[in-house]
């Protein structure tokens, strides 16, 4: 047994056997939203692992996205919907299929290889199994617009939308323009973001000096993601949005 079937094997069997603490309709949506999140961090540290406009080949980049990957398939067979089982498949085998590619700079200075052979079918099938699970997660949303969970998950998925999309813009030549953010969705992200960073902390006091923490990180990332206009730092914006999206998603699983 390999040691990615190992690893997906125990992920799997505490997923399984994990105590239920709500209603299913509860369990399906923070199960969905955590699938979002997974794919979202998958999709930017394969980039973030290969982009020569930053830092490649960080090996915490590379197991990032590997441990990510034995997570997300374990939440799939949970969750036990063909279609998303079939997205996660798809991702999964782009992302193994980048093994083709050079694994340091020096190899990569000796074969020069097409980047995008292997790398813009990662951001597609990202954005295959996110639009489903979009739809999944929408048809779960209670009817309760002051919930903090979810405030905590749109703000979270608007984050993790930005993310990708500075990812896939700070990429030279990858062939996925359909895919980067125009500057004005940027904007109007930008805005959401900050309206609810805000409204939580106001409306959650409880909750609001995680909140806090997460706003910080998103500040110190915000003028890169305002200005997109080739000086990229693929590596600084991937790190501190990893930090505020941790902060967010562990308050909502709280």
């Amino acid at each position: 047994m390999s040691l990615r079937q190992l690893l997906f094997v125990s992920v799997f069997c505490l997923v399984v056997t994990s105590p239920v603490q709500a209603d299913q309709g509860i369990n399906d949506r923070l199960l969905i939203h955590e699938m979002r999140s997974l794919a979202s961090s998958i999709c930017s540290n394969v980039l973030v692992f290969y982009n020569q406009n930053g830092s490649p080949f960080v090996e915490q980049n590379r197991q990032s996205y590997q441990q990510s990957l034995v997570k997300l398939e374990g939440l799939s067979s949970q969750l036990n919907r063909p279609i998303i089982t079939e997205h996660v498949r798809t991702l999964v085998a782009s992302v193994d299929d980048t093994s083709e590619l050079p694994q340091s700079g020096a190899a990569l200075r000796a074969t020069a290889p097409g980047f995008t052979l292997w790398l813009l079918p990662v951001v597609e099938s990202h954005y295959q199994l996110q639009s489903d699970l979009d739809a999944l997660y929408k048809a779960t949303e209670p009817n309760a617009d002051g919930k903090a969970d979810v405030g905590l998950h749109t703000l979270s998925q608007r984050l993790s939308e930005l993310m990708v999309g500075y990812q896939v813009a700070a990429f030279s030549r990858l062939g996925a323009e359909q895919w980067v953010m125009a500057e004005e969705a940027v904007i109007e992200h930008d805005q959401e973001v900050l309206a609810l960073f805000e409204r939580l902390t106001v409306d959650h006091p409880d909750i609001s000096p995680a909140v806090e923490r997460s706003h910080r990180y998103y500040t110190f990332t915000r003028p890169l993601l305002l200005n997109q206009t080739g000086n990229w730092a693929p590596n600084a914006v991937e790190r501190f949005l990893a930090l505020a999206l941790g902060e967010l998603n562990h308050l909502s699983v709280e």
